[in-house]
């Protein structure tokens, strides 16, 4: 078993700051950076940071709301803590629909901006954000997991002050940020065989994406039950799978082009 001794705070004298907190930050802020960069000549600075900027809004407030959804049972008895975001409490799938519900609003408002380019340019600076994200997770052992027994990465947490468990458990978020990391990867590496086919990209990713979270999802405990013994990630990827798998179809066929086209018209009327 690999012991965790970390404080989930840093202390630089009488201020404490969260290392979630912190790597939340830097997340965000290579999230953003990744797809400016690989958006760079194809869309005009000020729009790449438009979209990315209110993608990050979106994204806070999805990230808030479906935390909330999935605590209702505390936050109906305490409404006044519902917009208090600083003292914790987010969820990932929140933050990806809400960031790409965000930036796709303001593209499509815009009107000179390629939507299926943008999109598989924002897929890796998503896993990217997501995977940063997940090293202030490690550290604090937020997220539970079930026991640990021969294959896997076994880990303890043995701070005071910690909120891991004391272990052998899976340390089920690094499995997260790999798989995250992985899908960055093949999303970049898909970018020149596929610069034809615009939009495939970040459909594939959410797909990755989405089956991780089923898979890792099983090891996790704590979390509450949504239904058929399903937790809210779980239900969230199978819901995404439904959606991703069929616009990637219809993407294929052409359909989904004029879609797009038809509420951006809508839009800019």
């Amino acid at each position: 078993m690999i012991e965790i001794p970390f404080d989930p705070e840093l202390h630089i004298g009488p201020i404490a700051v969260a290392w979630h907190g912190i790597f939340t930050a830097v997340g965000i802020f290579f999230g953003v950076w990744l797809p400016v960069r690989l958006l760079r000549g194809r869309v005009s600075e000020d729009a790449a940071y438009s979209i990315a900027t209110w993608g990050v809004v979106g994204g806070i407030i999805g990230a808030r709301i479906l935390h909330v959804a999935d605590r209702w049972d505390f936050y109906s008895q305490h409404l006044e803590q519902i917009p208090m975001i600083w003292t914790g409490g987010i969820a990932v799938w929140g933050a990806a629909i809400g960031g790409v519900l965000g930036g796709l609003i303001v593209a499509l408002r815009r009107g000179d901006v390629p939507i299926a380019g943008t999109a598989d340019a924002a897929a890796p600076g998503l896993g990217l954000g997501f995977a940063l994200g997940r090293i202030g997770d490690i550290i604090n052992g937020e997220h539970h997991s079930t026991p640990c027994e021969g294959f896997g990465l076994c880990v303890g947490y043995t701070h005071p002050a910690t909120l891991g468990q004391p272990g052998p458990v899976h340390l089920v978020v690094a499995y997260e940020m790999a798989w995250n990391l992985v899908g960055v990867a093949l999303a970049l590496v898909l970018r020149r065989p596929l610069a034809a086919l615009e939009g495939r990209i970040f459909w594939l990713w959410l797909i990755w994406y989405a089956i991780g979270r089923l898979w890792f999802g099983s090891i996790r405990v704590g979390d509450p039950i949504v239904g058929a013994g399903l937790r809210q990630d779980q239900v969230m990827g199978i819901l995404t799978l439904l959606v991703a798998i069929p616009a990637l179809a219809l993407l294929q066929a052409g359909i989904l082009q004029r879609i797009v086209g038809r509420f951006r018209r809508a839009s800019a009327a």
